[in-house]
Formats: structure tokens, C-alpha cells, sequence
């Protein structure tokens, strides 16, 4: 995956959405489906980091692992030093993966609450047009 041309996309994406009005209904559906098409990419980039933060991991891990056997005593305190640096790697890949993953969780709420204003405004257009639907236990009623 190209992490470079999915983040410019991101930015397009959300640059192109926001440039659209809330108040127009048909700027309102093409505003979504950016957003969503963006979430796609949102979420690709944050899986990627999700795997990059487990990577560091298992390689910290792992290099543990090797220091610890090949110590002299002391042995956990020569192991964590060797660690040292891939901690911070793996603090920053941490950082990366959980900033990515709430502007995905962050976008889904926010399409969420765009529908629920375009169902909103529907809804005041069909009653402030005089045009009122019946319930469904109303319907049932007149059947």
C-alpha cells in the first residue's frame, strides 16, 4: 500500500467535502459520499499502523527475548536497556495507530450525524409542504 498517494487522497476527499453546505439536500448526500469514500482510506491507513505498531512490538519482544539469554547478570536490566530505543518506537507506532483509529471512529460519527440531519430536514420538508404520512398503526387502522 502507498501510505503517501492514501493520505493526499484523504485530504482531497475531505477538503472537496468540506467545501460542500449542509443546508442544500443534494450538497448534503454528495457531502456523505465523500466522507465515506474517505473513510475507506481513513481506515486502510489505520489498519497499516495498526500493523506497524505490532511489528515493533514483536520486534521489541523478541529483541528482549535475545538480550535477556545473552546477559550477564543482572539480566532483566541489561535486556531493558538494549530494548530502550524500540520502546519509543513503539510508543510513537502506538501514538499513530490510535490517532488514525479515532478519526476513523470519528468520521463514522460524523457521516452518522450528517444523515441524521438529512433525514431531519426531509422530514421538516414533507410536513412543512402540508403533506403528512400516515403511521403505520393509522395506515393499519384505514386498511
Amino acid at each position: 500500500m502507498n501510505l503517501l498517494s492514501h493520505l493526499n487522497e484523504i485530504t482531497r476527499l475531505r477538503r472537496e467535502a468540506d467545501s460542500l453546505p449542509e443546508d442544500n439536500p443534494a450538497a448534503l448526500i454528495q457531502k456523505i459520499e465523500l466522507l465515506a469514500k474517505c473513510l475507506v482510506y481513513v481506515g486502510r491507513v489505520s489498519s497499516v499502523l495498526d500493523g506497524d505498531y505490532k511489528r515493533v512490538y514483536a520486534e521489541r519482544k523478541r529483541t528482549y527475548a535475545e538480550a535477556y539469554i545473552a546477559a550477564p547478570r543482572p539480566k532483566e536490566a541489561h535486556a531493558e536497556l538494549v530494548v530502550s530505543e524500540l520502546r519509543e518506537r513503539e510508543a510513537q507506532a502506538y501514538e499513530d495507530s490510535r490517532r488514525w483509529r479515532n478519526a476513523h471512529e470519528s468520521m463514522i460519527e460524523e457521516i452518522h450525524a450528517l444523515k441524521l440531519k438529512m433525514r431531519i430536514d426531509f422530514a421538516e420538508a414533507v410536513v412543512g409542504d402540508g403533506v403528512r404520512v400516515a403511521t403505520r398503526s393509522e395506515a393499519q387502522a384505514q386498511a
